[in-house]
């Protein structure tokens, strides 16, 4: 069973468009979001000279992809103001301290390179750090409490609007079930799966894709193909990783090679339509 949890938000300057203070009620965890042009005026937060993780935000435009470079630092507020110096690709930074000063410089050791491994899996976002973050050794108890740290600085990460390392084929759970909400219609050589989240709709690592395109089938859908058997995303017609779609009728375009509709094609293991599905849910 999952439960709700309580965010509590303080806009330290009394504009959404400032610096604000984040927590999740019963952690001793505390996230700053700070726009790039507001870090020398945050020099007089003595809470911010404390040891912590920290995220800075920008945008790869080669890629057309957020980035993100994920650092640590025994004094949080000097290490940001040598990123101002030397870093000139990002416009905000989240970062994580501990209220009760617990945190030391193996731990933050530790939390960067898990945080850079999730975001290196997840692939969201371009990861901007030039060397992969080494691991420091903590104790199995430390373990525990730095996992702790990590599952809950990721949903504030996701609720101050990035979803740096949150998987695309994370499922929004209907209710207490958690029975298989995946999708299937015939393409290529096979079936393709889809699942809807939060973000879209999500064409699953696995799926069989079309071979040749109906001359029906968009421009745009095309070259999406095209691209993604060039760059390797598609090999011998399997699909090999997940790849997010903001409708079911492109993402069902994509895989079989014709125009589709969405919701009446995609359809569960027991028959039940995507539309009927969401109607009915």
């Amino acid at each position: 069973m999952k439960f709700g949890k309580v965010i509590k938000l303080f806009l330290m300057d009394g504009t959404p468009n400032g610096r604000w203070m984040c927590e999740l009620s019963n952690w001793t965890g505390i996230a700053y979001k700070i726009p790039r042009n507001m870090v020398k005026e945050s020099e007089n937060r003595e809470e911010l000279s404390a040891p912590g993780v920290y995220f800075l935000f920008g945008r790869d435009d080669e890629k057309d992809k957020p980035l993100v470079y994920i650092g640590e630092a025994e004094n949080i507020i000097k290490r940001l103001k040598q990123h101002l110096d030397k870093k000139d690709n990002w416009n905000e930074v989240i970062a994580f301290i501990s209220k009760d000063s617990n945190l030391n410089k193996a731990h933050i050791k530790y939390l960067e390179h898990q945080f850079y491994k999730i975001a290196k899996e997840v692939d969201r976002y371009t990861v901007d750090n030039s060397n992969d973050p080494t691991k420091s050794t903590v104790s199995e108890a430390e373990v525990a409490e730095l996992e702790e740290f990590i599952y809950n600085a990721k949903i504030l990460v996701n609720a101050l609007g990035h979803k740096t390392f949150e998987n695309y084929s994370e499922k929004q759970v209907i209710g207490e079930k958690d029975n298989d909400q995946t999708f299937y219609v015939s393409a290529g050589d096979g079936k393709a799966s889809m699942i809807a989240t939060a973000d879209g709709y999500v064409l699953q690592k696995g799926s069989c894709i079309h071979k040749n395109p109906a001359e029906s089938l968009s421009n745009g859908i095309k070259n999406k193909v095209e691209e993604s058997r060039n760059n390797g995303e598609i090999k011998d017609g399997i699909l090999q990783n997940d790849k997010l779609f903001s409708s079911s009728s492109a993402a069902a375009a994509f895989a079989t090679g014709y125009s589709i509709s969405g919701p009446k094609q995609w359809k569960m293991s027991n028959g039940t339509t995507l539309k009927s599905f969401e109607l009915n849910k």
